[in-house]
């Protein structure tokens, strides 16, 4: 039963909330940013998206519970604004983005409706993130679909997105033809090689630029090595008296022994190295 005493609360009764009056809007010097007067005195800075968003106007009434949710809209404004910033030059992953973010705020709720505010804006997507990059390597003709494959996994691109890009903008054929066009070039730079070391040279480069191993023979057999076969006995020749010379001073046994490890690491083949010694010691 309810005191007679009209002055008198029960718990039951409703809290008295405190309302308050914005006296001041005043604009910062950074363009787009506004700071708060509340009942005279400076309240809080806002953005002028949640300035709109909240139709915030002098003479408004705000309490508390409105203060806290107009700093809070602000907060993700400004982290928001943050991410804009870091996409305004590169496309980024997801996880690039919230990686970034982290490094500004500590609230992961944020970050997550922030990202989820990117992706509806359609400024983060993976799978276009990915399909871009696939474009770009196949445009440079330097690398595989092995390295788009890890670079991409390093972003967290998950593995749908990065087969889909793959299969629409790098197959099978146009990895033989970009393989064949490394190869190519890696083969001129070791003409001082055998051609069995030139070859186990220019597959291993293939290899590190990401072209599947299982593809390697295919692209060789569209690269004509004939030439440097025959080339060889030139070469071993040429290289075999370097390195008689270098070990003139040593017994021949001795001499023998150290030209034919050397020309067995520069990848000649015994049987040649073998005839190249014989012409040497003949000469």
């Amino acid at each position: 039963m309810r005191h007679a005493d009209p002055g008198y609360k029960t718990f039951l009764d409703e809290e008295v909330i405190m309302v308050e009056k914005i006296t001041k809007i005043e604009a910062q010097k950074r363009k787009g940013r506004f700071n708060v007067y509340v009942d005279g005195k400076y309240a809080f800075p806002i953005s002028e998206e949640v300035f709109i968003k909240f139709r915030i106007f002098k003479g408004m009434e705000v309490d508390k519970d409105l203060i806290k949710q107009i700093e809070q809209a602000d907060d993700l404004s400004k982290l928001h604004s943050r991410a804009l910033n870091y996409l305004a030059h590169n496309l980024r992953t997801v996880y690039e983005v919230r990686t970034k973010l982290a490094e500004i705020s500590d609230d992961p709720d944020a970050i997550d409706q922030v990202i989820a505010q990117l992706a509806d804006q359609r400024l983060v997507d993976d799978g276009k993130y990915a399909e871009s990059y696939v474009r770009t390597v196949v445009r440079e003709e330097k690398n595989g679909p092995d390295w788009i494959r890890q670079h991409l996994k390093d972003k967290h691109v998950n593995s749908d997105d990065i087969e889909a890009a793959l299969d629409r903008y790098f197959p099978a054929d146009e990895v033989i033809r970009i393989g064949v066009g490394v190869a190519q070039k890696q083969l001129k730079s070791h003409h001082n090689d055998s051609a069995k070391m030139a070859i186990n040279k220019t597959k291993n480069l293939l290899m590190r630029r990401g072209f599947p191993y299982s593809d390697l023979d295919q692209v060789m057999d569209q690269i004509d090595t004939d030439g440097m076969v025959e080339q060889d006995q030139e070469l071993i020749d040429k290289v075999a008296e370097k390195y008689w010379r270098k070990y003139a001073k040593l017994d021949h046994y001795e001499q023998q022994q150290k030209t034919k490890q050397a020309l067995f690491r520069k990848g000649f083949l015994m049987d040649d190295i073998t005839s190249a010694l014989e012409r040497l010691s003949e000469g």
